[in-house]
């Protein structure tokens, strides 16, 4: 974006008594300047609100400044009044912009929590409070100049639409792959119009033999060019010039065949015809299946595994399609204990050797299986460094991170303070009130000049059935909305299941495993037995989560067989037998 009009105001009392003193204000200026920014004014203030209001102001209504960067002041000194002075005159405040100052900040030093940004606009003009040392100028403004984010804030408040950097965002996330098999899963991200008519031109829909029914007799000879003969036609094959109807191989019967010079019958000669047919019956005309410039696919169709959307990107003849990009998962286990089933090393001991990690496995067939990416990450030891390293490692390679055990409260659990304190994320929930996976946490964690922001990161327990429960409540609908889902059908269904086993109620939700089965009646639900977290056994099989409420002090202790529930559906339905 060019011609942005900047002016700095530097806040101290230090530089306004000697203006060599100011190191902060000439850094700004030198770092915009270089980006293409205009500076057109640079004044040194001391920490006084009535003078920096003043100053503001004076700016604002000139109306020849597009932002206005103030640094100094915005500490808990007793002279730091820098957002005292400012706030009032905001018209309206702009709290991601002071989200965002903060968060480049505290990735250097706890102390800038210290820090009081504040940041909105007066009429046309923005208005972004900085810190007052170089560093902080420099964190703070690599951060508001990255990837655009003020380009577009400045954009808006001079009242443009902002489409071009919306229509950059949105790219950033589409791939053009080629239109086969591989698509299923992914979100069109485009409208997609048909280039030509299909038919391109008049054709059959049917097996049979082309004629002209002007000509049409009761016996008809093929392939003459004279009247009264036929052409043979398969369905989809152009209609033979001249000829206006098909009629059926059904509904003709053969009167004589050709010959080969030994005498093998090889071909019809003649047929009979049983029905009389109008013209253009049978007939597919040019476009009558779908018109050029028609409309076939709109953005966010999901392009399902039961092939409609593909063959009708093949009708159409495209060969390729924008779609969003879908997500790489990277999958890790978590545990001293844990022996990786494809490289096992037994560990030390008094013969106990370990447990085998099912989580991984487990949960890398269910990511694959709907068609994402992962970036397997192995098994990682209960220490800090480890730990560090390795998400690290997945945060540089993958939209999303899905970690397995680590957020008890055990000795060892190390996932949820490596987030908060040396990756500098931020727990969202840590705990859930639902049976099996009340562990089960989860984050997001800043990224810097990554695909994206912040990456979010599921972390599940690690009782294995615990973890693939949980994938399904949590994690799957997260995957759909990174790849561009609609909102409304990110979550998996759920249906009204009648329960054909008396289960009983715990104090928080449960989700029991089961077999749904269609019947005439409706959906019936059976339980795959024992439903210990750690038993994964008890999803062999099945395809749905029944929804078990809570038990509460005056409810029943349990619901009975034939009581009706709602199930998610994890699989495909059976059929009752």
């Amino acid at each position: 974006m060019s011609g942005v009009r900047v002016a700095i105001l530097t806040v101290s009392d230090t530089a306004a008594a000697d203006a060599s003193a100011d190191r902060s204000g000439p850094t700004v200026q030198s770092i915009l300047t270089k980006n293409g920014y205009i500076c057109k004014h640079l004044v040194i203030v001391p920490d006084d609100e009535i003078r920096i209001r003043t100053v503001v102001l004076a700016w604002c209504d000139q109306g020849d400044v597009d932002w206005i960067i103030t640094t100094g002041g915005t500490g808990f000194g007793l002279r730091d009044r820098t957002p005292e002075a400012i706030k009032p005159l905001l018209e309206r405040e702009a709290p991601g912009l002071v989200h965002l100052l903060l968060s480049a900040s505290l990735q250097s030093t706890p102390l800038a929590a210290l820090s009081r940004p504040v940041a909105g606009t007066i009429r046309h003009t923005l208005i972004v409070t900085l810190p007052g040392s170089v560093k902080a100028v420099q964190e703070n403004l690599a951060a508001l100049l990255n990837a655009g984010v003020v380009n577009h804030a400045i954009e808006l408040v001079r009242g443009g639409s902002g489409r071009a950097v919306h229509a950059q965002l949105a790219a950033e996330g589409v791939r053009i792959p080629s239109v086969t098999p591989n698509l299923r899963g992914h979100v069109i991200a485009e409208d997609v119009y048909a280039p030509q008519n299909v038919p391109v031109a008049p054709s059959t829909n049917v097996d049979g033999y082309a004629l002209r029914c002007a000509d049409h007799t009761h016996t008809l000879a093929l392939y003459a060019s004279s009247p009264g003969h036929v052409f043979r036609v398969n369905t989809g094959g152009p209609l033979p010039a001249g000829a206006d109807a098909v009629i059926m191989v059904e509904d003709t019967r053969l009167h004589s065949t050709q010959r080969t010079p030994t005498g093998e019958e090889f071909e019809e000669d003649e047929i009979e015809t049983l029905v009389q047919v109008p013209r253009g019956e049978n007939v597919r005309e040019p476009g009558s299946d779908v018109k050029r410039g028609e409309l076939v696919l709109e953005r966010g169709t999901i392009v399902n595994s039961a092939g409609g959307e593909i063959g009708t990107l093949a009708f159409v003849g495209r060969t390729k399609v924008n779609v969003i990009r879908k997500p790489v998962v990277a999958l890790l286990s978590t545990g001293n204990e844990l022996l990786d089933l494809q490289s096992p090393h037994p560990l030390p001991g008094d013969g106990w050797g370990g447990i085998w990690d099912t989580n991984r496995p487990s949960l890398q067939a269910a990511i694959e299986g709907l068609g994402y990416g992962t970036i397997d990450l192995g098994i990682i030891p209960d220490n800090l460094e480890a730990h560090v390293a390795v998400l690290r490692k997945g945060l540089e390679s993958a939209d999303i991170l899905l970690t397995t055990g680590g957020t008890s409260m055990g000795v060892g659990d190390l996932l949820k303070p490596v987030i908060e304190r040396h990756l500098n994320g931020t727990i969202h929930f840590g705990r859930v009130s639902v049976k099996p996976g009340k562990p089960t946490t989860f984050a997001t964690i800043p990224t810097p000049g990554g695909r994206s922001a912040r990456v979010p990161i599921f972390a599940l327990p690690g009782n294995p059935a615990s973890a693939l429960v949980m994938f399904h409540v949590f994690v799957i609908p997260a995957l759909r909305k990174l790849g561009g889902w609609p909102e409304l059908k990110c979550r998996l269904p759920s249906v009204r299941v009648q329960i054909q086993e008396s289960m009983r109620l715990d104090p928080r939700p449960e989700y029991h495993r089961a077999i749904i089965k269609a019947s005439p009646a409706g959906f019936k639900a059976y339980s795959t037995g024992g439903q210990r977290s750690s038993r994964v056994a008890s999803l062999k099989g099945a395809n749905g989560l029944i929804a078990l409420p809570a038990r509460t002090d005056k409810g029943p202790s349990k619901l009975e067989i034939g009581d009706f529930v709602e199930a998610i559906i994890i699989g495909e339905l059976q059929m009752e037998q």
